[in-house]
């Protein structure tokens, strides 16, 4: 029922949108992209309404299709155009290169390159890997560029023409980048090695373990993650070297501070000649020689005390645990306060905070680590045994970064070992800072990688989501907190809408928040069938029903149907696509000029708007015949 129902809405809201009423094409539009929250099709037919109706909201409305379908190039050129509408030229330099290979590579990549050179920054073309060799396509004239292993640093010198290319690499088995003098082409660097016996740093062989540490950007946040960890070694008892390694920072000034704690001795530094992705970037340091424990953490982290002493205990409390991961704010299956949703990042004392009350949790025996399908990658402590057993992350099926370490874990699942949730340590993870909007396109690439290989794996996640193993040791953590309380989860800000509702071919009566089975249904199926039987003689009206209704309300042919938006505090799949709602239901009732709105008595009502209360003493006839009478509303209004 909800795909005939979807379908029938998107042929309204096409029909609405051509005969100008962009209020009701709007609304149906909406409506079919809540019942088939995955599908692009309804959110593309959404933006090109709202771009026509609503231009300061297509940007975000792009931006929502985009993401139900990032491989899409119809659905990219639309975003990379409504961000060029919007001035936001270095979203489009941003993004736009990720999208270039794939392009080039099915000859639909005109239209992307003219974004591009909009924008100011079109590459001189990209490249990609087909089977063994490199493909790529150059742009304008010949080219003269570098290909490096980025492995062993061995460079060679090519003059290519333009058009499509071929390169053979010269060894079968490297990490190969393609650059002119200036920067890498678009697809670089393209990885060729397998996953294989891995290794700790070499400056790491006289510590317990390796804290690997891959940098981008972001000079204020890197700096506080290394503050906060180098601050916490000597409360540790396990000696640990940190090992930062520079992805082709642009920041200059990053590059420099980075330096200048390498000539203290404070970390060892592994510079990056081009910017490889946090796979590649992991696996240089993963390759180097030594046998040590490799704990990875990202950037964008803090830390507090002994977390490395916690972490060590809860990896050893058995012989086949092949990785831990903390609590955090944003750590997917082990985010606290819920599960699957990410909450604000603590800030120093808060984390110290958070971090002393779980750990004196888990050493008073109120709470075991917990077995998770695969850990958060944000922090994650890797055993030795298990490195050498499944080896590194891998860059070779999977793109840049996400998904690289579930498919590590349910490698090392598979050769026998578990993971945990080490309940005992809290880390605060900010999240969402290494690719900004990349991150849609690589977590749909890999994913699918990742669905092919383990096509049980995102069931069980999704089943350790509604389960929840982790809800007691959440729970004692909050009363331990209370009654100050931990962080609570972000909320989705609604985009500013213009109070001028939207041209409409009716007046409409919102009911907010109506359940099916509820005391007042028969009344509003009354209703409904007053509304109806008014005929096409009287001026068009219709019941917005925001909820659920039952068949018979849908069927008296004056209702339009809206579920409700989706709960931005609802755990989720960071790995899914985007559901979300373009607007809120309040928003969408300003857009589609509801003339009043009726409310289950007791409910709450959408903020600054009067409500009608469904009570018991609400008759249906005796309302709708004094309100028709009210000029404003019926037959009488001018």
């Amino acid at each position: 029922m909800p795909r005939r129902r979807a379908d029938f809405l998107l042929e309204q809201a096409v029909s609405a949108f051509k005969a100008g009423r962009p209020g009701d094409a709007l609304l149906a539009a909406e409506s079919a992209c809540r019942l088939l929250p995955t599908e692009a099709l309804p959110a593309l037919l959404r933006a090109t309404i709202v771009q026509a109706a609503r231009p300061a909201l297509a940007a975000a409305a792009w931006h929502q299709a985009w993401c139900r379908a990032p491989l899409d190039a119809r659905l990219q050129d639309g975003l990379l155009q409504a961000w060029l509408a919007q001035g936001d030229t270095a979203r489009v330099a941003a993004l736009g290169p990720a999208l270039l290979p794939a392009r080039c590579r099915d000859g639909s990549h005109a239209s992307l390159l003219s974004a591009l050179q909009a924008a100011a920054a079109a590459p001189p073309g990209a490249c990609w890997k087909a089977g063994d060799v490199i493909e790529g396509l150059l742009f304008g004239g010949p080219q003269t560029l570098h290909l490096q292993d980025e492995l062993t640093q061995a460079r060679y010198q090519l003059t290519l023409p333009a058009g499509r290319f071929r390169v053979v690499p010269p060894q079968p088995d490297g990490v190969w980048s393609l650059a002119t003098a200036a920067a890498p082409l678009p697809g670089s660097p393209l990885a060729f090695a397998a996953p294989g016996a891995a290794a700790a740093p070499a400056a790491a062989r006289d510590a317990a373990l390796a804290v690997v540490i891959p940098v981008y950007r972001g000079l204020a946040s890197v700096q506080a993650c290394l503050a906060s960890v180098l601050a916490s070694l000597p409360h540790n008892r396990a000696a640990a070297a940190v090992l930062v390694i520079d992805d082709g920072s642009p920041e200059a000034a990053l590059s420099a501070w980075l330096d200048s704690l390498a000539a203290a001795g404070r970390i060892t530094l592994l510079r990056n000649r081009h910017n490889l992705g946090f796979i590649e970037s992991v696996n240089r340091a993963l390759r180097l020689p030594g046998s040590h424990d490799v704990l990875l953490l990202n950037a964008d982290t803090l830390v507090h005390g002994d977390w490395i002493d916690r972490l060590l205990t809860a990896l050893y409390s058995a012989d086949d645990i092949a990785a831990v991961t903390p609590w955090s704010n944003n750590g997917e299956i082990s985010s606290f306060p819920s599960i699957g949703v990410a909450a604000p990042a603590p800030g120093p004392a808060g984390l110290r905070r958070l971090d002393a009350a779980a750990a004196a949790l888990r050493r008073g025996g109120m709470g075991a680590d917990i077995e998770l399908p695969a850990c958060c990658g944000f922090a994650m402590l890797m055993r030795r045994a298990a490195l050498d057993a499944v080896g590194v992350l891998d860059g070779v099926g999977l793109q840049r970064g996400y998904g690289e370490e579930v498919d590590w874990c349910l490698r090392a699942r598979a050769a026998g070992y578990r993971h945990l949730a080490a309940t005992g340590v809290y880390v605060a993870h900010a999240g969402g800072v290494s690719f900004g909007d990349e991150k849609k396109l690589r977590v749909r690439q890999n994913r699918a990688v990742l669905l092919a290989r383990y096509p049980d794996y995102y069931p069980d996640y999704q089943r350790f989501l509604r389960d929840d193993p982790l809800a007691g040791p959440r729970q004692r953590l909050r009363a331990r907190l209370a009654p100050a309380g931990a962080a609570q989860p972000a909320r989705g800000r609604r985009p500013a809408a213009a109070d001028t509702p939207l041209p409409s071919g009716c007046r409409r009566i919102a009911v907010w928040r109506h359940r099916h089975g509820a005391a007042h249904a028969a009344q509003l199926l009354r209703l409904a069938r007053l509304i109806a039987a008014r005929g096409a003689a009287a001026p068009a009206l219709r019941l917005l029903v925001i909820g659920d209704a039952s068949e018979a309300l849908w069927r008296t042919g004056v209702v339009d149907l809206l579920p409700p938006a989706p709960d931005p505090a609802a755990p989720a799949d960071d790995a899914a696509p985007q559901a979300a709602a373009l607007l809120d239901d309040q928003a969408l009732l300003d857009l589609v000029g509801c003339a009043v709105v009726l409310a289950e008595d007791g409910a709450a009502a959408p903020a600054g708007r009067p409500a009608v209360r469904l009570d018991a003493g609400f008759d249906a006839g005796a309302w709708l015949a004094a309100w028709l009478a009210e000029p404003v509303h019926g037959e009488r209004r001018a």
